[in-house]
């Protein structure tokens, strides 16, 4: 009885595959009432629309990394993305750092790489990613000068007082 009801109110069975595979091609977001999807049910919501992968609960790392790739920004949707989703979002846009908590050393890199100033994003950036991001551009030297971490490099000061000289 509860299960036609569930029917009735979805417009689809959750228990039958096709059923399924047809709802989610017709509305992706419908992907969130089916329990523990195949690949091909993620895949089939995603291709709809990147964004649907926020409707799926523990998304296939090879979901995250086709949404990553359409666009990067796309990682906002994935929770605790590992580092191999992390390199193609940064690498796709610099900017997304922002979207990452913590990125490690070479995450960091790749971002600064792609986009100087996304340095402004990264919470104590490491010291390579710093000089990365005065490298591309010396302007960057600012965003760094705010950076709480700065305090330490009392022994490069020399290299701040020579990059706020070439900006002047």
């Amino acid at each position: 009885m509860i299960r036609d009801l569930i029917k009735k109110e979805l417009g689809f069975d959750p228990d039958d595959y096709d059923s399924c595979l047809e709802a989610v091609r017709r509305y992706g977001p419908n992907i969130r009432y089916i329990l523990n999807p195949d690949i091909e049910l993620q895949l089939a919501a995603v291709k709809l629309d990147e964004s649907n992968i926020q409707y799926i609960r523990n998304p296939d790392k090879e979901v995250q990394l086709y949404v990553v790739k359409r666009d990067g920004w796309n990682i906002t949707f994935i929770e605790d993305p590992d580092k191999e989703v992390q390199l193609v979002a940064v690498r796709n846009d610099g900017w997304n750092i922002q979207y990452i908590h913590n990125p490690d050393k070479e995450v960091q890199l790749e971002a600064v790489k792609e986009n100087g100033p996304s340095i402004q994003y990264i919470y104590n950036p490491d010291k390579e990613a710093q000089m990365a991001a005065i490298e591309s551009s010396g302007y960057n030297i600012e965003v760094i000068a705010k950076c709480p971490d700065w305090k330490d490099w009392e022994e490069e000061i020399d290299t701040y007082v020579m990059c706020k000289e070439i900006i002047e």
